[in-house]
């Protein structure tokens, strides 16, 4: 039977040095874990994790909670935190939330009825007083939780550093006019709200400080495939049409928000707000370029522009974020910003397990930012 001191031995370290690495202990540089348990992979060494957590109180299990595990940011999320929490010899216990803060409130109270040592959540929906007190002390991490200041520890998307990336990436290819593409809706339905509000302020900040465009210039849809594909719908249906379609309270279900001159083409002309545009013309001929601002919404939104004639990106550019998946895929590969998962998951975890070994820390809830990265493809 294979023992530690087995694996020491092949790793050249001592006997108290690889039991903290198999722990998942901080205090093992990088480079020596990774030899520690390269040696345990080659000997066939397990521990026993069972007896290791009864002595230590503990389950070894952290729970991770999303709203959709179908949805593929959650899935390469949920998928990264797994991995990184099995470096660290943890199980994950994954649970879906939903959409709405009823549904989080229900799927939070299933998680603390379960034995785990910590928790992992993204939720959105329930107010940051109510989370306080249904977490309580409980080791937990927040993801996308936008409270200021952060009552957890927190891990955020890079909306920010994303959006002035995609912005300036844009802006220096020449594009002289771009639309958002998914813009916030006031809809209680619609998912991770608070998130989209967020997300959806840095957008637009970046929009208006490349000069590309203003807060107007906005397509509201659903951040998904159907929704990039009624967003194409919108962009190619003629004004008139639209309007007869909509009324003329419609405009703000179609994306162009009522309250001031709306700008037409690239004629510098000036339409009074409720007002009907020249007839046939069409919101997609406005623009040269759309920010989707997820890429589940650039996919749908390349198909519909397909449908409509409109060619990604000879006639038209179309630029995603959250990098879901490999744009080889996709015919043409989406340009886009890539959020890095693995290094969401390593902050997430780190933390956890930092707040797991000492119960009684007393720093304040800090809040970390995901790296991201430029990928250049060929829709924009």
């Amino acid at each position: 039977m294979v023992t530690l001191k087995d694996v020491a031995n092949r790793a050249g370290v001592s006997l108290s040095t690889a039991g903290a690495a198999l722990r998942g202990e901080s205090i093992v540089k990088t480079t020596t874990k990774e030899l520690i348990l390269q040696a345990a992979r080659e000997l066939g060494y397990s521990t026993n994790l069972p007896a290791r957590y009864l002595k230590k109180g503990r389950t070894g299990a952290i729970a991770v909670m999303i709203p959709r595990i179908l949805q593929p940011y959650y899935a390469r999320l949920a998928y990264a935190i797994d991995a990184e929490a099995s470096r660290h010899g943890l199980r994950t216990i994954i649970q879906q939330t939903g959409y709405t803060s009823m549904s989080e409130e229900s799927a939070l109270h299933r998680i603390n009825s379960m034995p785990c040592d910590g928790l992992i959540l993204n939720m959105s929906n329930v107010d940051a007083d109510h989370l306080h007190t249904m977490i309580g002390n409980h080791p937990t991490v927040l993801l996308n939780y936008h409270a200021d200041p952060p009552l957890f520890d927190n891990v955020a998307s890079p909306i920010a550093s994303s959006a002035t990336t995609a912005f300036g990436y844009l802006r220096g290819r020449g594009y002289r006019r771009v639309a958002i593409i998914g813009g916030q809706r006031i809809d209680r339905f619609e998912p991770d709200l608070q998130a989209q509000k967020t997300h959806t302020h840095y957008v637009m900040q970046a929009l208006e400080s490349t000069g590309l465009g203003s807060p107007g210039d906005f397509v509201y849809c659903s951040w998904s495939v159907d929704g990039g594909l009624d967003a194409a719908r919108v962009l190619c249906t003629p004004a008139a049409e639209s309007a007869d379609r909509h009324g003329t309270e419609g405009a703000g279900d179609t994306g162009i928000p009522t309250g001031g001159p709306q700008p037409v083409g690239d004629t510098g002309r000036t339409v009074e707000a409720g007002t009907t545009p020249p007839l046939r013309e069409r919101l997609v001929d406005r623009y040269d370029a759309f920010y989707c601002m997820n890429d589940l919404i650039a996919y749908g939104l390349i198909r519909g522009l397909r449908d409509a004639g409109i060619r990604v990106p000879d006639d038209k550019a179309v630029f995603g974020n959250d990098g879901i998946q490999d744009p080889d895929y996709m015919v043409p590969r989406l340009s886009t910003v890539a959020v890095d998962y693995d290094d969401m998951a390593r902050k997430a975890v780190a933390m956890l397990i930092e707040r797991i070994n000492d119960p009684s820390l007393e720093r304040a809830p800090r809040r970390e930012v995901a790296e991201c990265h430029l990928v250049i493809g060929e829709s924009a």
